[in-house]
C-alpha cells in the first residue's frame, strides 16, 4: 500500500485494528496548540504505530501524511527510515538486506518536494544523507553524487549562502573522494564567487576544495597544507578578487589564510627549504597591496579602505623587519581614525608592534 493510496482513504479504516493514542498535554497546559482535526487524527495514529513499533507499508504511508503536516518532525523521519529498512529486508536470513534503489530515489524526490518550502530544515538534509549513504555503496556512486550535487546547486540558486546546502555538498565530495569531483568543486566555487564576490560561503568552499582535495590527492599528507606552487596560485587568485572590490573582506581573509599557512609551515623543520620562496611570495603580495592602496580605481573612491589596510598591516607584521613594522604601526594609527568601531583594538595592536620594534632594534 503506497502513500498515494492512503491519502485518499480514511485513516481510521486503514488502521481499524489500532486504537489511536492522543497527545498528552497534562491537565492544565500552559499554552495549548490548536491543531487541525486532520493533523490530530494522523498524529494520534502515528503515536499508536510508534508504540506498537509496526514497520509496515501502511505505517510508512502514514509517515508521508504526517511529514506533510510537519516536515520538521525528527521522530517521524527516523521512523520512516526504519520502515524503509524493514520493508526491504528479505525474509530469508541468508539474503542480504538492502533498500532497493527505486525506493531510495522515490524518497529523495519526496524530500525534494518538501524541501522546496523548507530549504533550511535539518531533518530533510539528514534524511537525504542517510539515504545517500546507502546509494553511495553501489557501482553508480559517482553518477548518484553528481545528480545530488545538481540538486544542491538548485537550492543554492535560490539562496547562495544556505549553510545546510554547502555542508551537504562538502559531505558528498568528501565521501566519494574522487579527483574529478575535487577539481570540479574548485571550478564550481569559482563560478559562485564570480556571481557574488562577497559570498563568504563560496570562498570557504574554495578553501575546502583546495585543501581537502590536496589531502585526497596525497594520502600520506595529513596536514592539509597547500604546496607552495598551489599557495602561490591561490594567493594571486585572492589578490585578483581584492582588486575587483577592495572593500570586500572575503578575498583579504582568504589571502591572509593562505599566506599564514605557508608562514607557519616554514617555521617547521620539514618546511625550512621553502622559507625563501614563501618570504618572496609574502613580500610580493605586500607590494601589490601597497600599489592598490596608492592607486585607487575608477570604480571605487579614493581614500582609506579599511579592509585593505587591515590586511596590509597583518602582512607587514608577518614580514617582521624594522621597516615593515614601522609601516604597520603608522597604518594602525590611521586605522584608529578610519575604523572607529575598533579603535581600542588598533591601539592594542600598536602597542604589540611597539614591543616587536623594540626587540628588532636591540
Amino acid at each position: 500500500m503506497h502513500s498515494r493510496f492512503i491519502q485518499v482513504m480514511n485513516i481510521p479504516d486503514v488502521f481499524s485494528d489500532i486504537d489511536p493514542l492522543s497527545q498528552s498535554d497534562g491537565p492544565e497546559p500552559a499554552c495549548a496548540i490548536t491543531y487541525t482535526p486532520e493533523f490530530v487524527e494522523a498524529h494520534d495514529y502515528l503515536r499508536a504505530v510508534l508504540k506498537a513499533d509496526e514497520r509496515s507499508e501502511r505505517a510508512f504511508a502514514l509517515t508521508t501524511i504526517c511529514l506533510k503536516f510537519n516536515p520538521a518532525n525528527y521522530t517521524c523521519w527516523n521512523f520512516r527510515r526504519r520502515c524503509l529498512v524493514a520493508l526491504c529486508t528479505p525474509t530469508d536470513s541468508d539474503a542480504r538486506a538492502a533498500i532497493d534503489v527505486e525506493r531510495i530515489d522515490t524518497d529523495l524526490e519526496f524530500a525534494d518536494k518538501l524541501g522546496g518550502t523548507n530549504p533550511k530544515n535539518y531533518q530533510l538534509w539528514y534524511h537525504r544523507r542517510a539515504l545517500l549513504e546507502i546509494r553511495f555503496k553501489g557501482d553508480e556512486r559517482i553518477q548518484v553524487a553528481q545528480k545530488e550535487l545538481g540538486y544542491v546547486d538548485k537550492i543554492l540558486g535560490d539562496d547562495n549562502k544556505n549553510y545546510h546546502a554547502w555542508s551537504h555538498r562538502q559531505w558528498i565530495i568528501r565521501t566519494i573522494n574522487q579527483p574529478q569531483l575535487w577539481s570540479a568543486e574548485i571550478e564550481y566555487s569559482h563560478s559562485k564567487i564570480l556571481l557574488d564576490p562577497r559570498n563568504n560561503s563560496a570562498w570557504n568552499q574554495r578553501w575546502f576544495a583546495t585543501h581537502e582535495g590536496a589531502i585526497a590527492a596525497n594520502s600520506g599528507m595529513k596536514l592539509g597544507k597547500l604546496s607552495f606552487e598551489k599557495a602561490e596560485e591561490e594567493a594571486n587568485y585572492a589578490v585578483c578578487g581584492a582588486q575587483v572590490d577592495p572593500f570586500n573582506e572575503c578575498p583579504w581573509r582568504y589571502l591572509i589564510g593562505v599566506l599564514m599557512e605557508q608562514c607557519r609551515w616554514v617555521q617547521r623543520e620539514e618546511g625550512a627549504d621553502d622559507k625563501d620562496k614563501v618570504n618572496g611570495l609574502l613580500r610580493d603580495c605586500v607590494a601589490k597591496i601597497k600599489d592598490m592602496n596608492d592607486s585607487p580605481t575608477e570604480d571605487y573612491p579614493a581614500g582609506p579602505c579599511v579592509s585593505l589596510m587591515s590586511a596590509l598591516v597583518d602582512l607587514l607584521e608577518t614580514v617582521g623587519d624594522k621597516t615593515s613594522l614601522e609601516e604597520a604601526k603608522n597604518m594602525m594609527g590611521e586605522l584608529v581614525v578610519e575604523d572607529p568601531v575598533r579603535r581600542k583594538y588598533w591601539h592594542k595592536r600598536q602597542s604589540t608592534v611597539l614591543v616587536l620594534l623594540g626587540k628588532v632594534s636591540e
